[in-house]
């Protein structure tokens, strides 16, 4: 090779270094990409769609609609339902009983999950406490949920305060359960170890009890408000007048069947969305936990 064929090589090869040097950027962009994104729960939502309209196919459309009319009808009753008035309903739509369902939920999780959680970590290191709570707590637990409507409609009424109630007890045991068993599991050896090092009982509770049972507490709080809504919309139908529940109760008597799946629809869609706000915020928060898992294998 010449000189000046060896210049010109060395004239070329520096604008290509920063184009060369930012390629290997890309595969860990893509990476980072496929992360955020969970390409099975998508594949799974696009088989469940298939499924649901193949299966229009074989059952009459009347008992089964089609995923592109239940659509449509989300789309036409999001905003407003002018027919929703004839059934004695205030002038409403989709969101808005959605809205309603969905603060419900929030509240009776936030209420529950608070509660369920002290308690069941002030049991987990207090016996006498546990043998008073521990009995209360499975019966609750074991008693269908529902069983209680009708009494808490009796004494609280029809309003939000009723099904609140419902969802609060529900979330509560399960944090309950969950927050004692993760106090349960967590090695004695790390309180020892506070309490050698001069630590006062508040300082390991916060230090040390707290930090080592969220990754499992987050778990069951995930756990509690992926079956709260379903259960805050049976608390609805069973005696509202408002929420996402009330219209299917109302539809249901008019054999409204594409109204009801639009309604559910739009019920399933909120849950699932919440559900990966959750994991995500979850993630956050317990990605202590994560890291020092990794890096202990």
């Amino acid at each position: 090779m010449s000189s000046l064929e060896q210049a010109d090589e060395g004239r070329r090869t520096p604008a290509l270094a920063p184009r060369r040097a930012a390629m290997p950027g890309w595969p860990l962009l893509g990476r980072a990409i496929a992360r955020r994104v969970d390409v099975l729960g998508l594949l799974g939502i696009v088989l469940f769609i298939v499924l649901w309209q193949l299966l229009t196919y074989v059952i009459p459309r009347f008992s089964l609609p089609t995923p592109r009319d239940v659509a449509q009808r989300v789309a036409e009753d999001f905003v407003l339902a002018d027919y929703l008035v004839a059934y004695g309903l205030p002038a409403t739509g989709l969101f808005d009983s959605m809205l309603y369902t969905t603060t419900n939920v929030l509240i009776a999780v936030a209420i529950g999950g608070a509660v369920g959680t002290v308690f069941g970590l002030i049991t987990a290191r207090f016996e006498l406490a546990r043998a008073i709570l521990d009995p209360v707590t499975m019966t609750a637990g074991t008693v269908p949920i529902l069983v209680l409507a009708p009494f808490f409609l009796i004494w609280f009424g029809i309003g939000r305060v009723s099904s609140v109630l419902l969802v609060v007890i529900y979330v509560a045991v399960i944090l309950y359960i969950y927050a004692q068993r993760a106090a349960d599991n967590l090695d004695p050896v790390y309180e020892d170890a506070a309490y050698t090092l001069g630590a006062s009982p508040r300082r390991a509770v916060w230090d040390v009890l707290i930090p080592g049972t969220v990754p499992q507490i987050l778990g069951g709080i995930r756990i509690a408000l992926a079956g709260a809504w379903g259960l805050e919309a049976i608390a609805e139908l069973l005696g509202s007048q408002h929420g996402i529940g009330k219209i299917v109760q109302v539809l249901a008597g008019s054999t409204d069947i594409l109204g009801i799946f639009a309604a559910l629809l739009v019920l399933g869609v909120v849950a699932v969305l919440f559900d990966a706000l959750a994991a995500l915020l979850f993630s956050r928060l317990a990605a202590w936990s994560v890291a020092a898992r990794t890096s202990g294998e």
